[in-house]
């Protein structure tokens, strides 16, 4: 058990109401699958899933067979998607413990219906369609032999049909709106050879915001249930309303305590490389989070910091278990402090989305680099 004041918490009442809001938002007459591969983006795999199961999530989205298992092994029921398929060895867990794998090639199909035929029952799986990502999928136009070799087959059943967008929350370009085009022509192509898969899906949390068109049959929710809204790009002087703001709010706080305060002179280097020189007299809390945690270090002197309800600057080079902050203003600030990380406190915010603007990348970046030597605490 870990004893290092940093730690993270996940609020599983705001994650439940974040599903709320979404199911809200799509209506009953679709299903949601909630994706929670990589651990629910570091949110912890089996505490969340087993809130989002007593909500009644029909459908869990993982990435590969371990972690459906984990699942399973957990009690969950629902029904399990692999999202990127299975591999050679996991066909055994398919069917022990009833998961359903995404299918991109003949080959798996072949693996799949093998399998199957030996196991003596048809085994359920979705077809992934590439319309634009350019990633896994049955490319949109090539999908006619794939058609033509599973008609031949009795062990395997066509249960879902799905694409995933390269870009839904981007109104500045077509391409969204050509995938799902595509994918349409695609459901076409299955109907008019006497196909029908039961679940069609396209639609992301970018898409779930901002794009009602995609929602079909089903919606796959990843980063919007854990708070993260994606910012939607809307054409250069276009004042037409590109999506429904939802009111989902931040589910994870990134939290630690200052170890250090200390008085430096003007003119001291600080850190790794001299990066930060004091420019006054000032007042430096060290704090026990670096990148070793997944404090960014592209926040080096750049990233910032909530205590005492304020915003403070952090100050030279994140190093792998340290970080210093600049606490000048805060007179009153010691040893034992809280401070946040990710949060929110009186009037100062720090979303993940905040983070990755200020580091260059995505809110899932951030969430998903916290590392397993920070502790979960999952509260009500």
């Amino acid at each position: 058990m870990s004893t290092r004041p940093t730690w993270v918490e996940i609020s599983l009442s705001q994650l439940a109401e974040n599903y709320r809001i979404i199911r809200n938002h799509v209506g009953p007459q679709r299903a949601i699958m909630a994706v929670v591969k990589a651990d629910a983006y570091s949110h912890g795999l089996q505490k969340v899933a087993d809130t989002l199961a007593g909500l009644g999530v029909e459908w869990f989205g993982v990435t590969s067979a371990d972690e459906g298992v984990k699942l399973r092994r957990r009690g969950i029921s629902q029904h399990i998607l692999l999202l990127t398929g299975f591999w050679k060895g996991d066909q055994s867990a398919l069917t022990e413990h009833n998961l359903v794998p995404a299918i991109y090639s003949e080959d798996q199909l072949g693996m799949l219906e093998a399998w199957g035929q030996r196991a003596r029952k048809p085994i359920r799986f979705h077809l992934k369609v590439n319309t634009g990502m350019g990633r896994l999928g049955i490319h949109w136009q090539e999908v006619k032999p794939f058609l033509e070799a599973y008609r031949r087959m009795k062990h395997v059943e066509l249960e879902g049909l799905f694409t995933h967008f390269a870009a839904a929350e981007d109104f500045t370009t077509r391409q969204t709106e050509e995938q799902i085009e595509r994918f349409h022509s695609v459901k076409q192509s299955l109907i008019r050879a006497g196909v029908r898969p039961r679940y069609c899906h396209q639609a992301n949390s970018a898409a779930i915001v901002s794009r009602p068109e995609s929602w079909d049959d089903m919606v796959r929710p990843g980063g919007l249930l854990y708070g993260a809204h994606p910012p939607v790009r809307a054409k250069e002087g276009s004042s037409e309303p590109r999506c429904r703001s939802l009111p989902v709010q931040g589910v994870l706080t990134f939290k630690t305590r200052v170890i250090a305060v200390k008085q430096v002179p003007a003119g001291i280097p600080l850190g790794y490389g001299g990066r930060y020189v004091t420019p006054r007299l000032s007042r430096i809390a060290a704090i026990p989070a670096g990148y070793a945690d997944g404090l960014d270090r592209r926040l080096s002197g750049k990233g910032k910091a909530i205590l005492c309800g304020q915003c403070v600057p952090i100050v030279g080079n994140i190093s792998m278990d340290l970080t210093l902050l600049d606490v000048t203003e805060i007179p009153q600030v010691a040893v034992g402090e809280e401070v946040i990380l990710i949060g929110s406190k009186g009037s100062c915010s720090l979303a993940a989305l905040d983070l990755a603007e200020m580091a260059g990348t995505i809110a899932y970046e951030i969430f998903c680099g916290i590392s397993k030597r920070v502790p979960r605490r999952h509260v009500s």
